[in-house]
């Protein structure tokens, strides 16, 4: 997959996922202390879920590469596993499949604001099912509901329209490199 990516679209990825992971951390870790505040139920830091997934989907827009989200991901999870996250390494292969996620829906579907929204709500599901398949985490049926919901929500709010309009923002303010200098010193 690598080899299918340009100098500048991997050192791309690299700076995107080194922000992701360096600010997936502290989400991490604040979701994991939620659960402690005695007032919410069970579940309720699933509703940050969608703040990992902005740079994957902000790369993947950018790049518009298939493999883009995935090799974010990747090293994003590799990047968040050294700066300890909670998760430990299982971050590593959560994070490919958030990336996978993402790219296959908008490889499907297209890049448009839907396939955006619908595949970082998935993406973001992926790590409830990921706790409770395979980390095989004993919660009721309740507390999973709700997680898969949140998680959904969070996905699709943070990480899809959010990121999406992140990715306009920048957009429209880099310059394009098919305009010409047309000053009164142009020849």
């Amino acid at each position: 997959m690598g080899r299918n990516f340009t100098t500048r679209q991997l050192s791309t990825i690299i700076v995107f996922s080194a922000l992701a992971a360096i600010t997936s951390v502290p989400i991490g870790h604040i979701s994991n202390y939620m659960k402690t505040i005695p007032f919410l139920p069970l579940g309720t830091g699933q509703i940050l879920a969608g703040l990992h997934l902005i740079m994957l989907v902000f790369t993947a827009l950018y790049l518009k590469r298939p493999g883009a989200a995935t090799l974010t991901g990747a090293v994003k999870g590799l990047v968040e596993a050294v700066l300890f996250s909670f998760h430990g390494l299982p971050v590593i292969f959560m994070s490919v499949v958030q990336g996978a996620i993402i790219d296959v829906v908008l490889y499907t579907i297209g890049y448009g604001s839907i396939a955006v929204i619908l595949g970082c709500g998935l993406s973001a599901v992926s790590n409830v099912m990921f706790i409770q398949f395979f980390l095989g985490k004993q919660f009721p049926m309740s507390a999973f509901v709700l997680m898969y919901g949140l998680s959904f929500i969070s996905g699709a709010v943070f990480g899809g329209y959010m990121g999406e309009k992140l990715y306009w923002m920048v957009r429209d303010r880099l310059p394009t490199h098919t305009h010409t200098y047309r000053g009164k010193h142009a020849k």
